[in-house]
């Protein structure tokens, strides 16, 4: 089969409301004196796998976490899920020729982690829209129930995931500090054990890099569901006390 002429192959973008920032550290994106948020040029457009397969599906879903870094560059990325793996290539494809601009905090450009989730077409406009979960949740419907999910949550794994390699963050004290405080840092870990995309959810400052200094040298067993390697979501506290 050969492939569909571009104007009939189109993709639908959905930017998801998940607006973390990402390390270096990171806050979320609802935080009071958020100045603006990431922002997303599409320089392409990502294109329907022209291969035979995914041509008679007609459409697919992929949805990728993406850590877009101060100076508005591309630096990591994740699959979460996809219906086809050839739909989750064409969504990194795009990715990687798009441009960003970073979202600011206080005037300052600040690292940022985004969740996208991509629906191909062989028919259809494409548009670029924010806060539209409802949208992506009737895609979904649409698409039935042949979703593979690459990020697993923590009850559907094999066995717990077990950290292997710790490191204590450089012990720093906030000037301001009257008792101890907790940094929590939220993050990925991969398939291969490492950890991934790490967000804190408190405030940037010195103890907060700190923290994700200290987690991004960690590593932990590898996560499994039915014996397979896949990611999950995790979170790590990490205590600062006065002393410190």
């Amino acid at each position: 089969m050969n492939a569909l002429p571009a104007s009939r192959c189109r993709t639908l973008l959905l930017v998801l409301p998940v607006l973390l920032f990402a390390a270096s550290p990171a806050i979320a994106d609802d935080f009071p004196w958020r100045d603006s948020s990431l922002k997303i040029i599409q320089t392409t457009e990502p294109d329907f796998p022209p291969d035979t397969e995914t041509l008679l599906l007609r459409r697919g879903e992929a949805r990728v976490v993406i850590n877009v870094d101060a100076d508005g560059h591309l630096v990591d990325w994740l699959v979460t899920s996809y219906t086809h793996p050839n739909f989750a290539t064409a969504a990194i494809n795009a990715l990687k020729e798009w441009r960003y601009e970073p979202a600011r905090i206080a005037g300052e450009p600040v690292g940022t982690r985004a969740s996208l989730a991509f629906n191909f077409q062989v028919k259809g406009q494409v548009i670029s829209l924010s806060g539209v979960d409802a949208l992506a949740s009737q895609f979904s419907s649409a698409l039935g129930d042949h979703r593979t999910d690459r990020v697993c949550l923590p009850h559907e794994l094999d066995q717990p995931v077990q950290a292997v390699q710790t490191v204590p963050p450089h012990p720093i004290a906030s000037r301001n500090q009257k008792g101890s405080r907790t940094v929590v840092v939220d993050f990925y870990i991969d398939e291969t054990g490492r950890p991934r995309m790490p967000v804190v959810t408190d405030a940037q400052d010195q103890q907060a890099a700190a923290a994700v200094d200290a987690l991004m040298q960690w590593r932990y067993t590898v996560p499994t569901k039915a014996g397979t390697p896949v990611s999950v979501r995790a979170q790590q506290s990490f205590v600062f006390t006065k002393n410190s």
